[in-house]
C-alpha cells in the first residue's frame, strides 16, 4: 500500500524547516550537506589515533600534474572515531559553497603583478573546494592527500597555530585569539578600516569588540591569512579572499594551507626571491613552511618557525597523553570558550 499524502499542516512545517536551513546556509557561506568530495565514516569505528608516521608523503615538484581528485581522496583517507578537538565539530562539516569561494578568488587575482606565476590564478585557487566532511584528523588527511603535501606536516604546522582548535568562541561570539583567530591588527588605519568593517559584517562584530580597525588578520586551525595590505597588492576590501571560509569550514582552512605549501614548493612565488638572504627556488618545503608563518623566504624570523615545526613533527605532539586534554581556558570577563 503506498504512504499515505502529508496533510497541509505537515507540508507547512516540512516547508518552514527547508526554508530555515536555506536561509542558514546563506548567511554563513557555508552549509553542513553531503557534497561530492565529502567522505562517509562508519560510526562504529574505534578510536585509534593516526599512525606515527602519517599516510601520506610530500610529491615532488612536478607532481601537481598528477594529483588526485578531492573525490579520490575522500576514498583514501584511513578514518576513525578518534576525534581529540570535539569542538571543532561544527566547522568540521560545515563546507563553503565553491562558487562564492571561485567568485572570492576570480575577484582578487594574484598573478597580475608577478610576483606568482600565473598558475596560481588558472590551475590551484580554482581547485580549492574545502568540500570534505570528518573528524580534525580525517581532514588533515583528505587535504595531505589532493595536495601532495606530507599530513604530518600540516598536523603539526596545525599544532604551532592554534593547537587544532578550529574556531573558539565565547559566549558573546568573541573570538578566543590564538585559538582559532588571532594576529590582531595592531593600529587603525583607513585600510584596516575597510578590512574591519567587511568583515564584521560577516556573522559577528569584531570591531564591536576590539574597536574600529582593529580585529583579527588570520583564522582557523592553519592560521590562514584573510587581511590583504594595500603594499603587498590591490584587493577588493582589503581581503584576500578566504573569508569567511576559512573561519567558517576546517577543510577550507587545512586545505588552503596546503594548496598554498603545494604552489610555493612548486616554483609558483618568484616574490620570495627578494624576501629574504638566500635564492627562492623549488622543491624546498621547509623553506615554504616558513614562508606561511613569516611572508619571508629563510629569514632567522622564519627558521624560527620552522624549528618551532620540527620539534612538534619530531615529538608527534598530537599522539601525547595530555593532546586531547588541552583547550583554552575560562576567562573572567567573558566567560568559557567553546567551539563555534
Amino acid at each position: 500500500m503506498p504512504p499515505a499524502m502529508p496533510g497541509w499542516r505537515e507540508f507547512l512545517v516540512l516547508a518552514a524547516a527547508t526554508l530555515t536551513l536555506t536561509l542558514t546556509a546563506a548567511q554563513s557561506d557555508a552549509f553542513p550537506l553531503p557534497g561530492p568530495e565529502v567522505g562517509s565514516r562508519t560510526p562504529a569505528l574505534a578510536a585509534h589515533p593516526p599512525r606515527a608516521s602519517g599516510y601520506f608523503r610530500t610529491k615532488p615538484v612536478g607532481a601537481w600534474r598528477s594529483l588526485p581528485t578531492g573525490r579520490r581522496c575522500a576514498t583514501r583517507v584511513h578514518h576513525s572515531a578518534w576525534e581529540p578537538r570535539p569542538d571543532n565539530a561544527g566547522p568540521n562539516r560545515r563546507m563553503p559553497r565553491v562558487r562564492r569561494v571561485h567568485a572570492a578568488f576570480a575577484a582578487r587575482p594574484r598573478s597580475g603583478g608577478g610576483g606568482f606565476k600565473r598558475k596560481w590564478d588558472t590551475w590551484l585557487l580554482p581547485r580549492l573546494t574545502g568540500h570534505y566532511a570528518g573528524t580534525t584528523d580525517e581532514i588533515f588527511q583528505w587535504a595531505a592527500c589532493k595536495w601532495g603535501i606530507a599530513d604530518n606536516v600540516l598536523r603539526a604546522i596545525a599544532v604551532r597555530e592554534s593547537t587544532w582548535y578550529q574556531y573558539e568562541i565565547y559566549k558573546s561570539g568573541r573570538c578566543v585569539t590564538d585559538w582559532g583567530c588571532g594576529d590582531m591588527v595592531d593600529r587603525p588605519t583607513r585600510a584596516t578600516r575597510t578590512y574591519c568593517g567587511a568583515i564584521s559584517r560577516r556573522g559577528h562584530d569584531y570591531q564591536g569588540d576590539y574597536g574600529a580597525g582593529i580585529c583579527p588578520e588570520t583564522f582557523s586551525i592553519a592560521g590562514v591569512m584573510s587581511w590583504q595590505a594595500p603594499g603587498w597588492g590591490r584587493m577588493k576590501g582589503n581581503q584576500n579572499g578566504t573569508f569567511p571560509f576559512n573561519r567558517n569550514s576546517t577543510a577550507f582552512a587545512v586545505e588552503y594551507l596546503a594548496a598554498n605549501l603545494r604552489g610555493c614548493y612548486e616554483g609558483w612565488e618568484p616574490w620570495l626571491s627578494d624576501a629574504g638572504p638566500v635564492a627562492y627556488r623549488a622543491g624546498d618545503l621547509w623553506g615554504c613552511v616558513g614562508n606561511w608563518y613569516a611572508g619571508e623566504w629563510r629569514t632567522k624570523r622564519a627558521l624560527g618557525y620552522v624549528h618551532r615545526v620540527h620539534r612538534e613533527l619530531r615529538n608527534r605532539t598530537w599522539l601525547e597523553s595530555d593532546w586531547k586534554d588541552i583547550r583554552p581556558s575560562c576567562s573572567s570577563a567573558y566567560g568559557c570558550p567553546r567551539g563555534s
